[in-house]
């Protein structure tokens, strides 16, 4: 694992577009056809939600897979330039749903993140209880009322004053459950990473590279406040370009040259030179 400068971050956002831009139409397709899929999911009812997230790991570790394939032709067209035609799959969106060896991870960090959303909505329940204490709050149960009768009992118990220490929690919760699953997707496909040491990496990069990895979200707070300016139609290259940076802050901060990698249990990570392999069901 490296340890990076500042301007670092900028760069793994340039790094994404450089590669987005290799198959351009390919990376935007498989992206959209994921969140496609996953909003799909949502739609069913009862399972919608768990289904989405079973199911996004796969899906987003399918989209580094394909980026690793993009990079893995790259390099080879500067010794082969006709590598640069070489034909991708799109079912290889699909690859790691089929790979038996990486399931029981991906399953795992599925479940984590179902035990997260669970933790936060816990945290908030455990205060409105403790805040409806004493107040009338029927309309919460009452089956003729309309949800938007049931937001303006709750509103305001969610800005006041004491709720201040509510949003600091939870901010910091959430602050760390990102630090702890930023890489996991590509440390689990592209190097064969079990799930706890992933999360283990994954945390010890992102606090090791916290500079960088300030700039790269200010970068990122400002290229978001386009999407209103542009009625939206920025998302098509900011989607696929959020997913093609990290791919590119990993390559960054675990190289290819590094002959051996450790989390920070010290438990040795697969090397760079050993990826996962992926074969598409497409000739």
């Amino acid at each position: 694992m490296q340890r990076l400068g500042a301007s670092q971050g900028a760069s793994w956002i340039v790094g994404g577009w450089r590669l987005m831009k290799e198959r351009m139409t390919l990376v935007i397709g498989v992206v959209f056809l994921a969140y496609v899929l996953m909003f799909v999911a949502s739609m069913l009812p009862f399972v919608g939600n768990v289904l989405v997230a079973l199911a996004s790991p796969f899906l987003i570790g399918g989209v580094f897979v394909i980026l690793n394939r993009i990079r893995e032709i790259q390099e080879r067209s500067a010794l082969e330039p006709l590598a640069r035609e070489q034909p991708i799959s799109w079912d290889l969106l699909f690859s790691v749903f089929q790979n038996p060896v990486l399931r029981k991870s991906m399953i795992g960090y599925a479940l984590v993140s179902i035990g997260f959303q669970l933790l936060i909505l816990l945290i908030f329940a455990a205060f409105i209880t403790v805040m409806l204490s004493g107040i009338d709050h029927t309309v919460l149960t009452d089956p003729t009322a309309t949800d938007q009768q049931r937001l303006e009992l709750l509103l305001p118990l969610l800005i006041t004053p004491s709720a201040g220490m509510l949003w600091v929690i939870v901010l910091v919760v959430a602050v760390l459950y990102s630090m702890a699953v930023f890489f996991v997707v590509p440390l689990i496909v592209l190097r064969g990473a079990r799930l706890l040491p992933a999360l283990r990496a994954s945390f010890s990069a992102v606090s090791a590279n916290w500079l960088p990895f300030l700039v790269y979200g200010l970068i990122w707070f400002a290229l978001l406040l386009t999407i209103p300016f542009t009625l939206g139609l920025s998302l098509i290259i900011l989607g696929p370009l959020m997913i093609t940076s990290v791919y590119a802050a990993f390559e960054d901060i675990w190289p290819e040259d590094t002959s051996e990698d450790h989390d920070v249990s010290g438990s040795a990570l697969p090397s760079a030179k050993s990826p996962q392999k992926y074969t598409s069901t497409v000739m």
